[in-house]
Formats: C-alpha cells, sequence, structure tokens
C-alpha cells in the first residue's frame, strides 16, 4: 500500500472538530465542569487523539453486522442519502459526551434518544440470516440492540487507539470501558449489561459474532457499502476515502471481516500491519495537531476556568 494516497483528505478528516463542515467545535456552555470524565480520566487521554476518526467505519460496519441495528438504519435515517450528515451528527454526539459539560452531554443525549422513539419496526425476509429470522421486530429502544451498538463503538475505540498509538496498558483499557458506562446511562443501556473489563467486553463481542445474531444480511451489507463507498464529489479524494475504507476493515475482526465476505490476503494484511506500524512509530514525532484535538484543549480550559473570551463572545 502506498503511504497515505489522498493523504490531503485524510489531514482535513483526523484535524478538523467536525468532518466535512466548516462548523466549529460543539462545545457551548461556558460552565468550569469537565463533564462526565475530565483531564484525569482515560477517556481524554483516548478521545483526544485526532486519528481515532479512522476508526468511525469500523464502529458502523461492527454496528451494521447485525441485522435489526442495520434495518434500522435503512428504514430511519438518511445514511444513504446524507452519510456525511449523519456522520456529523455522530461526531458532534461523541464530542459532546467525551468533552462536553454535563449539561450538554445530557443534553444531546436526550436529543438522540427523541429521536430512537420513532425507530421501530420489522425485519423483511431479503435482509433475514440464518440467525435472526423474517419479520423479527426492532426498536432503537431495545436493550439488547442499544448494548450492541454501545460495545461495538468502544470495542472499536479501543482496537483503533491500539492500532494507531498504542501506549494503553490492560487497567487503562478496563478503565475506558468502565467510564464508558456514564455514557451507556444516558442512552438507556442497563447497567446489568455492561462489562467490568475489557476482556469481558472483548468476550462479549466475540460470542455475538461466532454465536449470537451479528451475523450480516443483505442488509448489513448494503448498509456496509455506503460507509466504506460514500458518494464523493471529486475523484481526487477517492484515493483518500479508500484508505479510509482499507483502514476500517482492516480494524475488524478476522470472523466479521470474513462474514462480511470482503476480500482480506496476506498482502492485504501485510499492508495493513505495516502502515499502523510505521503510524505508531511516528506518532511521538507528529505536529501536536494530529496528536491532541483541539476540542480537547478547549474542554481543558473550560475545566479550569479559562474560557477563551473569543470563543465565548
Amino acid at each position: 500500500m502506498r503511504a497515505l494516497p489522498g493523504g490531503g483528505f485524510a489531514m482535513r478528516l483526523i484535524t478538523r472538530p467536525l468532518p466535512y463542515s466548516d462548523r466549529p467545535a460543539p462545545l457551548r456552555d461556558t460552565a468550569a465542569d469537565a463533564g462526565l470524565f475530565g483531564p484525569e480520566t482515560v477517556t481524554w487521554r483516548v478521545m483526544r487523539e485526532p486519528l481515532l476518526m479512522l476508526g468511525a467505519g469500523r464502529a458502523l460496519l461492527m454496528q451494521a453486522a447485525h441485522p435489526l441495528v442495520a434495518q434500522g438504519a435503512i428504514d430511519h435515517s438518511a445514511f444513504a442519502t446524507d452519510p456525511y450528515g449523519r456522520l456529523e451528527r455522530t461526531v458532534e454526539w461523541v464530542t459532546l459526551v467525551s468533552f462536553g459539560t454535563t449539561a450538554e452531554a445530557r443534553a444531546v443525549s436526550e436529543r438522540v434518544l427523541r429521536v430512537h422513539t420513532r425507530i421501530a419496526g420489522r425485519l423483511p425476509a431479503s435482509h433475514a440470516t440464518t440467525r435472526v429470522r423474517a419479520g423479527r421486530e426492532y426498536s432503537a429502544a431495545n436493550a439488547p440492540l442499544l448494548r450492541w451498538v454501545h460495545a461495538s463503538f468502544v470495542d472499536s475505540m479501543l482496537a483503533t487507539h491500539d492500532a494507531l498509538v498504542g501506549d494503553l496498558g490492560d487497567a487503562d483499557r478496563d478503565g475506558f470501558v468502565r467510564e464508558w458506562e456514564a455514557v451507556a446511562a444516558l442512552m438507556g443501556v442497563p447497567g446489568r449489561l455492561l462489562w467490568p473489563s475489557a476482556a469481558a467486553l472483548r468476550e462479549y463481542v466475540a460470542r455475538q459474532i461466532a454465536r449470537g445474531p451479528c451475523l450480516p444480511g443483505a442488509g448489513s451489507r448494503l448498509v456496509a457499502r455506503t460507509v466504506l463507498h460514500p458518494p464523493v464529489r471529486s475523484r481526487v479524494l477517492r484515493p483518500g476515502m479508500d484508505m479510509v475504507a482499507f483502514v476500517a476493515v482492516g480494524l475488524l475482526p478476522p470472523a466479521l471481516r470474513a462474514a462480511y465476505g470482503f476480500p482480506w490476503t496476506r498482502a492485504h494484511a501485510a499492508a495493513h500491519a505495516a502502515t499502523f506500524a510505521s503510524l505508531r512509530a511516528a506518532h511521538p514525532l507528529l505536529p501536536r495537531r494530529l496528536r491532541i484535538s483541539p476540542v480537547h484543549d478547549l474542554a481543558l480550559a473550560r475545566a479550569q476556568g479559562r474560557w477563551p473570551g473569543a470563543a465565548a463572545a
């Protein structure tokens, strides 16, 4: 794999506060409140990494592997007609629950939950699998589906950080999983369904793929095509999007990558491993803006009572 094809696009993707948008970071509350987490947490250390944006595709593919989650996206979202808008809204939610004040985190989560009240339906026969039958009802308020969506995100952030940065120990991973119980609570995931450690989370994910409902069907593949190949206005951007797709597919658990039917040869694996090894080695040498998000710096200043006057105006 050639180094960073379409690199200009990739740099814009990981350095803008909101990808595909010129809008500023969504932090607005000037209260000196560190929110759900704070400067000393594993979450701020992990989520401040701009490179983690490259794990967004992995998280979406993980979520869509559950046929009912994929069907909810097909029936009730603009994923096919407005994929960038949907990604922007997701990034805004992640930003606010990670770095917003407590009030901002609650408000954005309540907004998402209000949308979820309208998401319900049945799985059509054309999208059924051997594990999820045709006609099965789904709802965005269903606890097992919420659990899978939450697990997919937390697992993806850890997997991406390990691949691109690689400085987390087992205690850090466990801390990240437990810290995100606060977000799970805001999103309606019952505490009894969560995990005490990163290892327990990984075991749950592996079971769902090996024996549970998370076997991609036709609906999952439909969502995956848009995730991996969204429309672009310029052919100049296509190589960058292909690079992002390559990263996402390579980050998937091997069993899920095979279940989707994505081509993956030894050459793919070698190129993926070499790319990530290079990024991990180069990480300490990257410019600060490629190592620490400006959103993190703004949140830190706010938590310390130093909200910039220009941003507050």
